[in-house]
């Protein structure tokens, strides 16, 4: 198996920090801002870009399956909902990656059903070359090339590699990791 560091840990926290004042910025005006993380691979993230925040947050977590191994079922299966109430709320949707963008598709539409005020989303990874499916993604932290990618809260084979703090492209590649420009997004309605 070929292991190459695609984006360092300092990397990763640096970009966090840009993230957080981008959304600090949008949504200042917020009494309160929901943090929806999706688990498990955005458990990572989420922790570490909530303790950046500096309106009033609350943590909730939604959990769905839609993998085995490395290859989509093309089926989501709700493993645990959110409890918080949605409606009339900012919500921020936090994930690790966004791929084919299946996932997150059904996770905006169903959490559109709950009514809430507005919901933007906020990736640490975001892999353009698979998407198959019009994903918005408000906060992007890396675009990464078309690679099987772990570390960081990511679980990478088998249910492991998750625990490195650091990317991982778990095969070979020579493509390179950016940033992405800052994406236009509407203005967050007051609330």
């Amino acid at each position: 198996m070929t292991v190459r560091n695609l984006i360092s840990e300092d990397e990763i926290q640096q970009r966090i920090d840009e993230l957080a004042d981008e959304i600090n910025a949008d949504f200042s005006h917020v009494d309160l801002l929901l943090l929806i993380v999706i688990l498990r691979g955005g458990c990572f993230f989420g922790t570490d870009l909530a303790k950046r925040l500096t309106m009033p947050c609350r943590l909730d977590y939604i959990r769905v399956t839609t993998y085995a191994g490395k290859e989509s079922s093309g089926v989501v299966s709700l493993v645990s909902d959110v409890r918080a109430d949605l409606r009339r709320q900012a919500v921020l949707v936090i994930d690790d990656i966004v791929d084919t963008g299946f996932t997150m598709s059904w996770i905006l539409q169903y959490l559109e059903l709950k009514h809430p005020a507005v919901v933007r989303v906020a990736a640490l990874l975001d892999k353009p070359a698979r998407r198959e499916y019009d994903v918005h993604i408000d906060y992007v932290g890396f675009s990464v090339p078309n690679v099987f990618v772990a570390g960081y809260g990511l679980d990478g084979l088998d249910d492991t590699m998750a625990n490195i703090p650091r990317v991982v492209a778990v095969e070979d590649t020579n493509e390179a990791v950016h940033v992405p420009p800052r994406r236009a997004r509407l203005p967050i309605p007051g609330i």
